[in-house]
């Protein structure tokens, strides 16, 4: 019998380097059941969990060499969390889930564009002045300056170097010169993306042209910085993509075992009340071509139970929000269901388990938290000057100054046409958490706290071939009491920080 059949038949999960180091022993087997002694009673073994040999001094040696270690000592534990009862509400009418009615008809997508349209309206119409509506507007042909709120629906340069802006609202379409002479303007114009939705200050020329004298974008007010009365923290994480071979496991494990109290800053692992996880749980199945050829666990299933072992470990008194990527088993387009009960049982039974869908919506001790994967990334990098890859944190910017986060329709990932638009952003989050890219960045914007999240995979060959930088193993944790932003790193030894972002 071979190692892998042995524990097969023992319903026994083993993660593929945890199986080649049983099979390098000199009598595998004998030392496969020493490893299921050691380990009675868990499913998924890691190759920590396989290595029966115990440190005998304070500094242990990786196998990389390069890197060394502090062994910690079991000491008392005693996270101030546990004592503090949860506070959590759920907005659960800003979640797709199970309310998906999309058949993907004309009359879906006509439902669609009209109910974004309604919703940033009712926005923009809060910041005064009377709005007109294009049809009357085009009739009337009022001297005065007026407002119009439309959908841009097209973008180009005029041969003088003006911008040209054709927006709609229900009655009809407006074309609105933007004078390349109002430089702050063209600025403003410049920056506008298909399908949002603007308000637009102007008169007519002597001609058919609208004349911009303004642009207002639905954007956010200034809020202050909401905190906590008890001091509970946030940790978030995402891009996990266990299943994958290149899923750091050694360097996850630190983080589970450092919401256990092992290593150090045990006081700020304490004080971890939240979780919030932004998607791609999973590496998922033929996400790509020849995705395969990169996965240690090859059913869809098996790497969702392998997901479970680890969430089982993390303390009970945590509250973890989870939402889907693009990488899970759901629909690929915006908004995301929850991931599925079929896929999870196991946590949909744990009481501090809560499944979202992406976006999602949470108060936690009152801060609200807005969490979504993120995907909407690569149909803004295109189209804005200077936003790249390498500042994720920019998404939450440019969305809450467009109260939508996703505007681009027809770009990739694509978007499902639902009855209501779950992508605008209706309510102003105290922080909003966002993955996918598999890079940290963090960032506040009148008010709002904005965090994209990194991974737990090492790079990929196909970010190297699109020149991405992942930053793996780094937590950020926020201290809720007084928003301070806490950067923990676990990968080759790195130092745990702090930053503000007031």
């Amino acid at each position: 019998m071979n190692v892998s059949d042995f524990f097969a038949e023992r319903k026994i999960m083993i993660a593929k380097e945890a199986l080649d180091y049983i099979s390098s022993r000199p009598d595998p087997i004998s030392y496969a059941e020493a490893v299921i002694e050691k380990n009675e009673g868990k499913k998924f073994l890691t190759l920590d969990d396989v290595k029966l040999e115990t440190a005998k001094v304070d500094l242990v040696k990786r196998d990389d060499e390069d890197e060394r270690i502090e062994a910690f000592f079991p000491v008392e534990f005693k996270p101030v969390a546990k004592d503090i009862e949860p506070r959590v509400k759920i907005f659960d009418e800003l979640d797709v889930t199970g309310k998906s009615n999309s058949d993907g008809e004309v009359s879906d997508f006509v439902n669609y564009f009209r109910d974004r349209f309604e919703r940033i309206s009712d926005i923009l119409k809060q910041r005064g002045s009377t709005v007109r509506d294009i049809e009357t507007l085009k009739k009337r042909r009022y001297q005065e300056v007026v407002r119009v709120i439309g959908m841009v629906t097209d973008k180009r340069y005029s041969k003088n170097g003006h911008i040209l802006l054709v927006v709609e609202d229900p009655t009809d379409q407006l074309t609105v010169l933007v004078p390349k002479s109002d430089e702050p303007l063209m600025d403003v114009a410049s920056t506008l993306l298909h399908d949002e939705v603007i308000a637009i200050d102007g008169k007519f020329s002597r001609g058919d042209l609208f004349i911009a004298k303004d642009i207002i974008q639905p954007d956010i007010v200034q809020k202050s910085i909401k905190t906590s009365d008890e001091d509970v923290a946030l940790a978030m994480i995402s891009d996990t993509h266990i299943g994958s071979r290149l899923f750091l496991e050694k360097i996850f494990r630190k983080f589970i075992d450092w919401l256990n109290g092992k290593g150090p800053r045990a006081d700020l692992a304490g004080k971890v009340k939240y979780l919030t996880i932004a998607g791609d749980l999973v590496d998922g199945i033929g996400i790509y071509p020849g995705q395969e050829n990169e996965l240690a666990i090859l059913d869809i299933y098996d790497q969702y139970e392998a997901f479970e072992r680890f969430m089982e470990e993390i303390p009970e008194y945590i509250e973890v929000f989870v939402i889907p990527g693009n990488h899970d088993a759901v629909r690929v387009a915006d908004p995301q269901p929850a991931i599925s009960k079929e896929l999870i049982p196991e946590l949909y039974s744990c009481k501090n388990f809560h499944m979202l869908g992406s976006p999602g919506y949470v108060s936690i001790h009152d801060i609200e938290v807005l969490i979504y994967h993120g995907q909407s990334i690569h149909s803004f990098v295109p189209f804005l000057s200077g936003f790249d890859y390498a500042h994720p944190e920019r998404l939450g910017i440019e969305a809450l100054k467009r109260r939508h986060l996703h505007p681009v329709y027809g770009e990739k990932p694509p978007i499902a046409p639902e009855s209501r638009d779950y992508l605008v952003i209706e309510r102003v989050p105290d922080i909003m958490h966002f993955a996918d890219v598999h890079k940290n960045g963090y960032a506040n914007y009148k008010g709002v706290t904005i965090v994209n999240s990194g991974t737990w995979q090492d790079i990929t060959p196909y970010q190297i071939k699109q020149g991405h930088h992942p930053t793996p193993g780094i937590l950020p944790v926020i201290t809720l009491m007084n928003r301070k932003l806490n950067i923990l790193k676990f990968k080759k030894g790195e130092s745990i920080g702090s930053t503000s972002l007031s």
